[in-house]
């Protein structure tokens, strides 16, 4: 029998780390170690515990990729369309403090998952809170437009639309 990690596809291996497809149980060890940043945005934005989220990111991504350093997952992201064959869908990031261990690379390296995904649907957005100024240089760094803030989700805390668009 092949192991469930046998079949996923690995997108990036080097010095430790690893960019491969998620995997159920990478929501376990991670939901735990979640950022504050991300913990408060799930919050505000629906009332959701960190588990919740991350397994429902899981089960409607299109594509669902896992960070590992060292073996342990530092972060889950990926795509998911409300319609399978449109042109727009939800993108998505949430991590652990570890993330930062690998920022530089990080970094170098989103631009061209953010591109990958762009090659499934051409227009990926989402809603991020003010408060996760981190988040937000991340998103400018990636080249994503964003909106001013406005009231937004569970909590109507300040939030920033945002969104890339495939280059035609």
């Amino acid at each position: 029998m092949i192991a469930e990690s046998e079949r996923t596809l690995t997108y990036y291996k080097k010095n430790g780390i690893v960019v491969r497809g998620s995997l159920r149980g990478d929501v376990d060890k991670l939901f735990w170690r979640l950022r504050k940043s991300d913990v408060d945005e799930i919050w505000a934005s629906h009332n959701r515990f960190p588990k919740d989220a991350l397994r429902e990111g899981f089960k409607r991504s299109f594509v669902c990729l896992t960070i590992l350093i060292d073996d342990l997952p530092a972060a889950m992201f990926g795509i998911y369309a409300e319609v399978f064959n449109g042109d727009r869908a939800t993108i998505w990031l949430l991590a652990s403090p570890e993330l930062d261990k690998i920022k530089i690379r990080f970094l170098k390296h989103s631009r061209k998952f953010i591109q990958m995904f762009l090659g499934y649907y051409p227009h990926l957005s989402n809603f991020v809170d003010d408060r996760n100024k981190s988040s937000i240089e991340w998103l400018k760094f990636c080249g994503a437009t964003i909106h001013e803030p406005k009231p937004y989700g569970a909590e109507k805390l300040p939030f920033r639309y945002f969104y890339f668009e495939r280059g035609e």
